[in-house]
């Protein structure tokens, strides 16, 4: 499924469309924006297209792309949601280099946080970064995720393994984030 318009500081979260399918190819095409992602082979248009459709039709994930000053320059989701057991994956993937160190990272994780905890009464988000990739980990502890474990040697990019940190929020932590 797709998320619903949810509008923060610098950036709005809004659902995807098809137009965002060659924009996504671009993106993925770059080795510089791919190296800290799990996925890192160039789409396809069609591939993309398929993709988005799966993700609109999907009771188990919930995608948006980012916009920031007037263009899409990401996505962030949450994927394979757990209704029974109250926990999903949660990633964001910054594609446009120039949004880049402009300090979106942390908003839009805690807007996301708050849409999934609000309105899908979960208990549990999960996510993970690849060492090195030091955005992303000040994000995910301005949203209040914190490492909860390590699989060392996980990815293999450009010459050299990494290993992927993991990390969860878990409702009660959120609620004490909470005015």
């Amino acid at each position: 499924m797709y998320g619903p318009v949810i509008t923060g500081s610098k950036f709005r979260l809004r659902p995807p469309s098809e137009e965002d399918a060659p924009i996504f190819c671009d993106w993925f095409a770059d080795l510089e924006v791919t190296l800290y992602l799990s996925r890192r082979v160039t789409p396809t248009l069609q591939f993309e297209r398929e993709w988005l459709q799966k993700m609109a039709a999907s009771d188990t994930d919930v995608v948006w792309c980012i916009e920031f000053e007037d263009r899409t320059i990401g996505t962030t989701a949450a994927h394979r949601i757990d209704w029974q057991n109250g926990h999903a994956t949660t990633g964001t993937a910054i594609g446009d280099k120039g949004a880049w160190g402009k300090g979106i990272g942390g908003e839009l994780m805690r807007l996301r946080r708050d849409y999934l905890f609000r309105e899908y009464r979960l208990n549990k988000l999960k996510s993970a970064y690849l060492e090195g990739n030091e955005a992303s980990a000040r994000a995910q502890r301005a949203a209040g995720y914190r490492e909860v474990g390590r699989f060392h040697q996980e990815f293999f990019r450009d010459g050299r393994w990494f290993d992927q940190i993991q990390t969860e929020l878990l409702r009660a932590d959120w609620e004490s984030l909470q005015p």
